[in-house]
C-alpha cells in the first residue's frame, strides 16, 4: 500500500478549508456601473482596501442604482440604506448648500487637478462642509473635467459666433450664455441627441466623452473648446454608525485611500475623456480652440452669479464670501 506523506495530507486538509471570513463587511451602493469609470475607480479601491487591512475589511459592491440614487444619496445613506455610498450632494434640489454650491466657483479653472487640490484644501480649512453631510463620513471626491462646446453646423471661434444659437445647457451656464448672445436650453441629457439630430439645438455643452458615450459624434461637426467647469464635490462616503463600528486600524486604511481614490477616480475619468476625443476625430468632428483671451472674458460673465451665490450663504450664516475669495484668490485673481 502506498503511504500518502504527513504533509500531503496537511496540503489536502488546508485546501478543503473554507477561505476564512472578513472580521466586518459592508455594502456599497452606486448609480453607476462597474464599467463606468466611477464604477471601475471604485472596484479597484473595494480590492485595494481588503488588501491593505488583509482581508479583514469585505466590501460588497451594488451598482447601477440598484440601492441607491444620485438625487438622494446622502440622505439614503444616513438612513442605513447601505453602509457605503457613491453620494452627489451638487445634484439634491436643497441642502447641503455650502457642498452643493461652491463648485460654481470654480469657473475659469481649467485643470481638475488643481480643482481638486483647492477643493480638498477648503474641506480641510472649513468644518461647514462636512457638517453639512450629517450622517456620513467623506472617504473620495469627484472633479469634473471640462465641459465645451459641441456644434451642429459651425465652431464657435470667438464670443460673438455664440449669438443665436441654441445650446443644451445645465442652469449654471444659462447667464453666461445669454451675456453674449445665445440662448441656453434646459432638457434631459437623454434627449439632447435626437434635439441635436433635427436641429430643435444647434449644440450642446458635453465632456468629450460624451462624443463616444452619447454618440454626440454622430449628429455634430464641430467642437469648440471654450472651458466650462465643474468644480468638485465629495463623491463616496460611509454611514456614521458603519465607521463607528470599525476599529481605528481599519478607519486608518480607509481614510489613507481618501486622496488615492479621489485621484484615481480622475485618471479613469480623463482616460474616458481621451477615448471620446479620438471616437471624434474618428467620426470626422473638427476641433478648434478658442482664443485665451475670450476664454478669460467668457470666465468673468460667471462672476456676477456667484457673488449672488455667496452674498445668499452668508445670509444662511455660512462662509460663502470667505470660501469664494479663496477660490478665486487659488485661481490667481480677485473676482
Amino acid at each position: 500500500m502506498k503511504l500518502v506523506r504527513p504533509l500531503t495530507l496537511l496540503a489536502a486538509g488546508f485546501a478543503a478549508l473554507p477561505a476564512m471570513a472578513a472580521d466586518f463587511t459592508l455594502t456599497y451602493a452606486s448609480p453607476y456601473t462597474e464599467a463606468h469609470p466611477y464604477g471601475a475607480a471604485d472596484a479597484e479601491w473595494i480590492a485595494r482596501i481588503a488588501e491593505q487591512t488583509d482581508g479583514r475589511l469585505e466590501i460588497t459592491p451594488y451598482w447601477g442604482r440598484s440601492l441607491i440614487t444620485s438625487r438622494e444619496g446622502v440622505d439614503e445613506l444616513a438612513a442605513g440604506v447601505a453602509d457605503m455610498a457613491y453620494i452627489a450632494p451638487i445634484y439634491a434640489r436643497s441642502g447641503y448648500d455650502m457642498n452643493r454650491l461652491t463648485p460654481g466657483m470654480f469657473y475659469g479653472y481649467t485643470e481638475p487637478k488643481n480643482v481638486l487640490d483647492v477643493y480638498m484644501k477648503l474641506w480641510e480649512d472649513y468644518p461647514v462642509f462636512a457638517e453639512e453631510l450629517e450622517g456620513v463620513k467623506v472617504l473620495g471626491y469627484n472633479v469634473g473635467t471640462p465641459m465645451h462646446l459641441l456644434l451642429r453646423e459651425m465652431p464657435v471661434e470667438s464670443l460673438e459666433d455664440l449669438k443665436g444659437l441654441r445650446i443644451r445647457s445645465a442652469v449654471d451656464f444659462i447667464g453666461p450664455l445669454a451675456a453674449y448672445g445665445a440662448e441656453g436650453v434646459t432638457m434631459p441629457m437623454t434627449e439632447t441627441y435626437p434635439a441635436l439630430e433635427k436641429g430643435v439645438v444647434d449644440g450642446v455643452i458635453a465632456p468629450y466623452e460624451a462624443l463616444k458615450s452619447l454618440s454626440f459624434a454622430e449628429v455634430v461637426g464641430y467642437y469648440s473648446e471654450l472651458p466650462h467647469s465643474r468644480g468638485a464635490y465629495p463623491s463616496r462616503a460611509i454611514n456614521q454608525a458603519a465607521w463607528d463600528r470599525l476599529p481605528e486600524d481599519i478607519q486608518q486604511v480607509l481614510m489613507d485611500n481618501v486622496e488615492w481614490l479621489s485621484m484615481r477616480t480622475l485618471e479613469l475619468a480623463q482616460e474616458a475623456e481621451a477615448a471620446g476625443r479620438a471616437y471624434g476625430e474618428e467620426k470626422g468632428v473638427v476641433f478648434n480652440e478658442v482664443s485665451e483671451d475670450a476664454r478669460a472674458e467668457y470666465a468673468t460673465s460667471f462672476a456676477p452669479a456667484m457673488k449672488e451665490v455667496a452674498e445668499e450663504l452668508d445670509g444662511m450664516g455660512k462662509p460663502g464670501t470667505e470660501v469664494l475669495d479663496a477660490i478665486r484668490a487659488a485661481h490667481g485673481d480677485t473676482m
